[in-house]
Parts: structure tokens; sequence; C-alpha cells
């Protein structure tokens, strides 16, 4: 069985840490997580906390309270909506969260069941997580 902790750790490695950015169509963004596009996100507050202390961003990728809201928005917006409890095979689970973190889910998905060789709704089914089983 694919394993989140696993997956989510390849992903967060190329996201970075705090970043804003005003030529970034995602403006103010931690770890991947845009305000613009995902403003109801709780770490937001503690970030807006953060940045009225000195030396900020400074230690803020390293915030254990913060790190935590990022692992559960990740699970929760990314790898149950690609099923990825359901998936077998890591390599195969790293490259389906990361394609739905940077492409969406529905593309992901939908590249997902066009190798699968199913119809391409983007949504995940049993039977895709099924082909993907059998293809790993």
């Amino acid at each position: 069985m694919a394993n989140y902790k696993k997956a989510i750790i390849k992903t967060l490695g190329y996201e970075g840490g705090y970043v804003n950015d005003p030529d970034d169509n995602g403006g103010e963004t931690f770890k991947g997580i845009s305000r613009k596009f995902h403003p109801a996100w709780g770490g937001w507050v503690l970030i807006d906390d953060l940045k009225k202390k000195p030396g900020f961003p400074k230690g803020i990728t390293i915030n254990p309270m913060l790190n935590g809201l990022v692992q559960v928005f990740y699970k929760v917006e990314f790898w149950n909506k690609v099923g990825g409890d359901g998936l077998n095979s890591q390599e195969i689970a790293n490259l389906l969260v990361d394609s739905a973190v940077n492409e969406g889910i529905v593309p992901a998905i939908k590249r997902a069941q066009g190798i699968a060789g199913i119809p391409q709704t983007g949504k995940v089914s049993e039977d895709l997580i099924t082909k993907i089983n059998l293809l790993a």
C-alpha cells in the first residue's frame, strides 16, 4: 500500500517555503499553498501572526503547528481526492499526487485514466484504482 507521508515529503520537496512574489499568479504562498486560491486554509492565521515577529520569515518552515496544517491540507485536498490510500505502488502514488498538486486533480486523474485505458471522467473510481494496481 502506498504511504501518504512518503508521497508528500517528495512533493513538498519541490514546493519551497514562504514566498510572496508579486509576479507570481498565486501571490502569497507557503509550501505551495496559495492564499489567493486557498484563502480559508487555517495556516494563514498563524502566518499572519508570525509576520508580526522580528526576522519573519526565518524559521517559518520548521514551525510544527504550521507543518501539521500543511500535512492535513495536502492529504485532504490532493491525496484523498486521487485515491492515494487505494494505490499499491508508491511510485505511482507519488507521481499522481504530485501531478494533482501541480496541474489540478481532474487533469491528473484524466491522464491516469488514459494510461489505464478507461474513460477519462476526471473522477477517481474503483475501476481506476484496480487498473493502476494491475499496471504497477
